[in-house]
C-alpha cells in the first residue's frame, strides 16, 4: 500500500526513487561508507559561522542568542520527509509490509515467467533482498531525521538557553532513537559547540561573569554528556590554536591567546573537578599546569574586579556575602581577593582626597571651601568606620576578604610628593574641629583615624595639631583677658586649666607661650606671671 500505485501494476515501482534513491546498492561497501560518513559527521564541529573576530558583538545574556549561530533550518529529503510522518510502530509495520510485499511479488513474478517453483523462489529471494534494502533505507535514515528535527527545534527557539532536557528526550522518543546514536549525538555536539563559541566573548573583550552559568544551564538542558561536551571545548581550543598559528600580526596573536585563556578558564569552571581528566590541555596543546593556573587566575581577577565595581561607600552585608560567593565561584584565592578589595576601597578614598584637594587648591576659592573639604574627609571617615564595624561583625567569615580599616599604602598618595597634600588636608580638619573653640572627643577620635588612614607619623600629626591648637589657645586667652572673664574667675588657675582641657592642649606648651611673652600686647605683667604660675 505504501510502495505501489494502484494504477500501475508493474513491479518495478518497488524501486522508485521516492522510496530508495539508490536501489539495489545495499552492499557491505555501501554500509561501510555510510558508517564512515556518519563517523566523520560525529566529530566535525561546524563552527565556521561563529564569530571569531573582535569586530563582532559580544554575547549578552539578557538577550536571546542569534538563531543564525546554529546555521539556519535544514530541509528533509524525499525519503526523510516520508519517515518524518511515521511513528515508530507504523514505520516498523511499513518495513514488514515492504519486505513481505517484495517477497510475494518476487515469487509471483518468478513463478509466472519461470514456470516452476524454483523460479518463484528465486524471484522471491531477489525481490525480497530489494525489499529488505528498501526497509533498511527507511529505518537507517531515522536518526538523520531526528537530528534534523532537533536542529530545527533549537533554531526555532526564541531563547536556546531555556531549553529543557525533556524537550530533547521527546524528540528522540518521537523517532525511537537514542541520544547516543551517532547522527543524533553528532547534532547535539554541533549545537553545543556553536553555542559555547557564541557565548565566549572575543579575545579583546573580558568575560561578563555569567558565561559559566549560562553554558552549564544550556548543557544540562541539551542533555549532552560531559565527555562529549568536553570534546567540543577541546575542538574550540583547536580552532583558536590554529587561528593563533595563522595570525601574522602581534595584536592578533595576543587576542587569540586571550581567547584561548578564557576558554581554559570557562571550561575549567563548567566541568569543575572533572576538568582535570576531561580537558587534556597539556597533552593536546602542550600547555603547562602553570599556564593553566595563570589563565584561571587572570580571568578570575578580571571577573572579581568587575564585581567590585558595584561596591560603593555604602557597602552592606548582602554585597559582601555576594562578593565572597563570587570569589569562590571564580576560583580566586583569598590572598588575591583580599588585596583587590583593599585596593578598591583605597581608590574610593583617593577619589575623596582628590576632590578635597581640588577644592582646596582651586583658584576661584569659595567662601566655604573648608566646609567642602571637611565634607569629603567626613565621607572618608564614615566609610572607614563602616568597614571597621563590618570587619568586626559576627558573620565576618561569610564576607569578602579584606574588609577592614582603609589604608593609602601602595596607592597614589603613598609617595613623598603627596605627603604635603595630606598634611594640608589634616590641618584643615584640625582647624575645623577647633572652630567651636574646643576639641570634642569624637573629633579627637576622628583625627586619630584620619592620621592612620593618611599614614602620618605621630610626631607629624602632633606638630600640626599643636600649631593649630596654639593659635586657638592664644585667641581664647586674649578674649578671656579682654572680656574680663579671666579676672572674674574665682580661680584663674582653674580657668586656664579648663581651657587647656577643652582644647586638649599640652600645658607645657601653654607655659612656653606665656614665657615667650606672646601675650605681651595685653600690657599686663601680672596676667603673664599669673598664667605662668597657673600652668606650672
Amino acid at each position: 500500500m505504501l510502495i505501489a500505485q494502484p494504477s500501475t501494476p508493474h513491479p518495478k515501482i518497488l524501486f522508485s526513487s521516492f522510496v530508495n534513491p539508490t536501489p539495489l546498492r545495499f552492499s557491505t561497501t555501501h554500509r561501510t561508507s555510510l558508517a564512515k560518513k556518519r563517523h566523520n559527521h560525529r566529530y566535525r564541529c561546524k563552527i565556521s559561522t561563529v564569530r571569531c573576530s573582535s569586530s563582532d558583538q559580544p554575547f549578552n545574556s539578557t538577550k536571546p542568542i542569534a538563531a543564525d549561530v546554529f546555521g539556519g533550518k535544514k530541509e528533509l529529503s524525499g525519503i526523510q520527509s516520508l519517515v518524518d510522518t511515521m511513528s515508530p510502530p507504523i514505520r516498523l509495520a511499513s518495513s514488514a509490509l515492504i519486505f513481505a510485499g517484495a517477497v510475494a511479488a518476487g515469487y509471483g513474478l518468478g513463478f509466472r515467467f519461470g514456470g516452476s517453483r524454483n523460479a518463484g523462489l528465486g524471484g522471491a529471494v531477489a525481490l525480497g533482498a530489494a525489499g529488505a534494502g528498501a526497509a533498511y533505507a527507511l529505518n537507517s535514515c531515522v536518526p538523520e531525521v531526528a537530528a534534523v528535527n532537533l536542529h530545527n527545534y533549537v533554531v526555532g527557539c526564541d531563547d536556546p538557553g531555556a531549553l529543557q532536557k525533556e524537550d530533547i528526550e521527546a524528540i528522540a522518543n518521537k523517532y525511537g532513537v537514542s541520544k547516543q546514536d551517532e547522527a543524533f549525538n553528532a547534532e547535539l555536539c554541533d549545537i553545543y559547540c556553536r553555542y559555547v563559541s557564541a557565548i565566549l566573548p572575543p579575545g579583546s573583550e573580558d568575560l561578563k561573569g555569567d558565561e559559566v552559568e549560562t553554558i552549564i544551564k544550556f548543557k544540562n538542558g541539551l542533555g549532552i554528556d560531559d565527555p562529549d561536551a568536553a570534546a567540543m571545548h577541546m575542538e574550540i581550543g583547536r580552532r583558536l590554536f590554529r587561528q593563533r598559528l595563522e595570525t601574522g600580526d602581534r595584536d592578533g596573536d595576543v587576542e587569540q591567546r586571550r581567547a584561548f585563556q578564557k576558554l581554559i578558564y570557562v571550561s575549567t569552571l563548567v566541568f569543575g573537578d572533572a576538568s582535570t581528566f576531561l580537558l587534556p590541555w597539556k597533552r593536546v596543546f602542550k600547555v603547562t599546569d602553570s599556564q593553566v593556573e595563570v589563565a584561571i587566575r587572570d580571568n578570575a581577577q578580571r571577573l572579581y574586579a568587575f564585581k567590585l565595581k558595584s561596591v560603593g561607600r555604602d557597602v552592606d552585608i548582602d554585597q559582601l556575602v555576594g562578593l565572597r560567593q563570587a570569589q569562590v565561584l571564580y576560583r580566586l584565592s583569598d590572598e588575591l581577593a583580599e588585596g583587590m578589595f583593599r585596593e578598591h576601597t583605597r581608590r574610593l578614598v583617593e577619589e575623596n582626597i582628590s576632590t578635597a584637594l581640588y577644592v582646596l587648591k582651586s583658584r576661584t576659592r569659595a567662601a566655604k571651601e573648608a566646609t567642602h573639604v571637611v565634607v569629603e574627609l567626613d565621607k572618608i571617615l564614615a566609610f572607614n568606620n563602616l568597614l571597621i564595624s563590618l570587619g568586626n561583625h559576627p558573620d565576618a567569615s561569610r564576607f569578602a576578604r579584606g574588609v577592614g580599616p582603609v589604608s593609602l599604602f601602595g596607592g597614589e598618595y603613598d609617595t613623598d610628593r603627596k605627603i604635603d597634600d595630606l598634611k594640608l588636608l589634616y590641618r584643615v580638619y584640625v582647624t575645623n574641629s577647633l572652630s567651636s573653640g574646643r576639641m570634642e572627643d569624637n573629633k579627637l577620635a576622628a583625627l586619630n583615624q584620619l592620621r592612620n588612614i593618611f599614614g602620618l607619623g605621630k610626631r607629624e600629626a602632633e606638630s600640626i595639631t599643636g600649631e593649630v591648637t596654639a593659635k586657638v589657645y592664644r585667641k581664647r586667652l586674649a578674649q578671656a583677658v579682654s572680656s574680663g572673664d579671666l579676672e572674674a574667675a574665682n580661680s584663674k588657675a582653674t580657668f586656664l586649666q579648663d581651657m587647656c582641657e577643652e582644647l586638649h592642649f599640652d600645658p607645657e606648651r601653654a607655659i612656653m607661650i606665656h614665657e615667650g611673652k606672646i601675650l605681651s600686647y595685653f600690657c599686663c605683667a601680672s596676667v603673664v606671671l599669673l598664667c605662668c604660675q597657673c600652668m606650672g
